[in-house]
């Protein structure tokens, strides 16, 4: 469980808000993979704006989250984003970028001597990539809150992220520059991309050890 505290300035330590996280042990054996990756960054802002407890900016506190249409903030991955929901209400949309390859050595295979008494070849390598959480607001003073907010909340969390899901680096990497949203009327977006590196271990289980395909008559009659 992700647990830590939002460090929002009260008299009464007491009185700090928290933020309880997802459970991650049901989708480990899984991860990362792309679309859980997506599902996390919407489980954590959904929580996030689930009370006002949570929400550091003042002016955002009234944005509270909840399921439906009726919500005051929109939560969405891309592929699953209606325009028209966006129009009267802010909302931060997320989308995964491209992923690159990052070879660790020679055909992804480690050198480890004895690592595999069997012969099994073992193989390692790195996928860096990155999540763009685009932040809209009916004014551009609104959407430069909301990606003041998620920036927040991404860096802040971002450690205990980065160790529940053993992942090798997980930052902000840029806040972009707003914009005026074409898809919505008098709607403006600012960008927050999040990057991140995983590593990916197999191995290529072998039918027989290396040495039975090696005839012991042919060896006698040498």
């Amino acid at each position: 469980m992700v647990q830590a505290s939002i460090d929002t300035e009260v008299d009464d330590p007491v009185a700090m808000p928290q933020y309880i996280g997802t459970h991650f042990s049901a989708i480990c054996s899984l991860m990362p993979r792309a679309l859980l990756l997506t599902g996390v960054f919407r489980d954590l802002l959904t929580r996030h704006f689930s009370s006002r407890d949570y929400i550091e900016t003042p002016e955002l506190q009234r944005l509270i989250w909840q399921r439906g249409e009726q919500t005051n903030i929109l939560i969405e991955v891309i592929h699953r984003w209606v325009p028209v929901l966006t129009e009267k209400r802010a909302a931060v949309i997320i989308k995964r970028n491209t992923y690159a390859n990052r070879r660790l050595g020679i055909g992804d295979r480690l050198q480890m001597p004895l690592a595999d008494m069997s012969g099994d070849p073992h193989y390692s390598t790195f996928w860096v990539g990155s999540h763009t959480l685009f932040c809209l607001g009916g004014s551009g003073a609104q959407a430069e809150l909301l990606a003041t907010e998620v920036q927040r909340e991404m860096t802040g969390f971002g450690p205990v992220i980065q160790r529940t899901l053993r992942l090798h680096r997980f930052s902000v990497t840029e806040v972009g520059a707003i914009a005026e949203l074409e898809e919505a009327t008098e709607n403006f977006v600012v960008p927050v991309t999040v990057g991140y590196a995983y590593e990916q271990n197999w191995l290529i289980r072998q039918q027989a050890p290396t040495l039975r395909s090696v005839s012991l008559s042919t060896l006698l009659d040498c």
